[in-house]
C-alpha cells in the first residue's frame, strides 16, 4: 500500500507557515528590535493575531510530524513524551501572550515564558533522543548521527540563549528556533520520501 503523504503534508504546510508569518512579522513592525526583543513579543500590540496563528501553526506542524514518525519508526517513550511537549508547549504560547520587558508580570506571562522554556529544552532532547529511534531503524539509520548533533547543538544554543545578555537575547532566540525549525524540516523531508506505510507503533 502506498505511503500516505498527507500527514506530513500537514506538518509541512504548519511549519512554512509558522516561517512566513514570522518573517512577515519583521517587516510590518519595525518597532521591535530583533536583537533584543523576543519573537513572542509579536503576539502583544498590533498584529497580534498573526504571531498566535503562528505558534498555532507551528504546534499542529510538530503534532502531525509526531503522528508522521510513530506510523513510521518504533519510537522510544522519550522520544514521543519530549517531542510531544514542545507540541503542547508551543499552544501554550498560543494560548497565553508573553509579558513586554518593562511592563508588570502578569500570570499569563509567567505561563508563556515557562512553556517556552520547556518546550524548547524538552526539543533538544527530542532530537538526540530520536536519533537513537533511528539508529535501529534502517531506512532512517542515515538521520541518527544527524540528528544528534541538531540536539547536541539546540542544547547548546538553548544554553546560549538563557545566559546571553538582554541586549542579545532576541538574536539568539531566533538563531535558536531557525537550527530547531531546520530538524523538523530535515525530518519532514525524510517522511516525505518514505514510500510505505507502517501502522502506529506504541511502545509497551
Amino acid at each position: 500500500m502506498k505511503y500516505n503523504r498527507a500527514i506530513p503534508l500537514i506538518s509541512l504546510c504548519g511549519i512554512i507557515l509558522f516561517l512566513a508569518i514570522v518573517i512577515l512579522l519583521h517587516v510590518i513592525r519595525p518597532d521591535k528590535n530583533i536583537m533584543s526583543c523576543f519573537v513572542s513579543e509579536y503576539a502583544v500590540g498590533d498584529f497580534s493575531w498573526l504571531m498566535t496563528t503562528a505558534f498555532l501553526s507551528l504546534a499542529t506542524g510538530v503534532l502531525f510530524l509526531l503522528l508522521a514518525l510513530s506510523r513510521n519508526v518504533k519510537a522510544s517513550k522519550t522520544s514521543i513524551i519530549t517531542l510531544g511537549i514542545f507540541c503542547v508547549g508551543a499552544f501554550l504560547l498560543a494560548i497565553f501572550p508573553t509579558d513586554i520587558p518593562g511592563d508588570p508580570p502578569t500570570s499569563t506571562g509567567l505561563i508563556h515564558g515557562l512553556s517556552a522554556l520547556v518546550a524548547l529544552l524538552n526539543l533538544g532532547i527530542a532530537m538526540i533522543s530520536w536519533g537513537f529511534v533511528f539508529r535501529r531503524n534502517k531506512e532512517w539509520n542515515s538521520m541518527a548521527k544527524l540528528s544528534w548533533i541538531f540536539g547536541a547543538v539546540s542544547l547548546a544554543l538553548f544554553i546560549i540563549f538563557f545566559m546571553s545578555p538582554p541586549a542579545f537575547r532576541g538574536l539568539m532566540q531566533r538563531i535558536l528556533l531557525l537550527w530547531n525549525i531546520s530538524w523538523i524540516l530535515l525530518i519532514n523531508r525524510k517522511i516525505w520520501s518514505l514510500k510505505e506505510y507502517r501502522l502506529p507503533y506504541i511502545p509497551a
